[in-house]
């Protein structure tokens, strides 16, 4: 989707409907080769502050692993919305690490603008704009890598 009145208006309901968000789920699971023990669910809560063009997500949530291990996990994410994108990044000790610029290729669905590398691993991503939720997929995939991660914002 080319930047149109369409992709500009996607835009625009993506960061207003961010701004609403106040919880969230996820599923992780791992596809074959990876070496990696990461899945399971979690749920938490999110707390929005707003500044400018930026929505900053605070996180907090239980992870319980395939083993019934339960984990409290944090992350703070900081979306930005750009001229023809919305930009996400990690704030990991107040510095930024991008991930993506998704960009609308439907009125309903964001995809990554290029993947995000992190050391061997490569991330990608696809956002959905439902009526009752935002959806998150992040694949990342490496040498000892390869993992699904399923958000659900509401």
């Amino acid at each position: 989707m080319q930047a149109d009145y369409k992709s500009l208006a996607a835009l625009a309901q993506l960061c207003e409907r961010l701004k609403k968000i106040r919880a969230f789920s996820f599923n992780a699971s791992n596809g074959p080769g990876s070496k990696t023990n990461w899945r399971g669910h979690g749920r938490g809560e999110v707390s929005v502050t707003r500044f400018g063009a930026h929505i900053v997500f605070d996180e907090q949530a239980k992870f319980t692993d395939a083993d019934g291990h339960v984990v409290a996990l944090q992350n703070r994410y900081r979306w930005t919305r750009c001229l023809d994108s919305v930009r996400l990044e990690h704030l990991r000790r107040e510095a930024p690490v991008l991930l993506f610029n998704l960009v609308p290729v439907t009125v309903h669905g964001f995809r990554h603008q290029s993947p995000h590398l992190c050391g061997e691993d490569i991330y990608t991503a696809e956002l959905l704009l439902h009526d009752d939720e935002i959806e998150l997929i992040w694949h990342i995939s490496g040498p000892r890598k390869n993992e699904r991660l399923h958000y659900h914002y509401w």
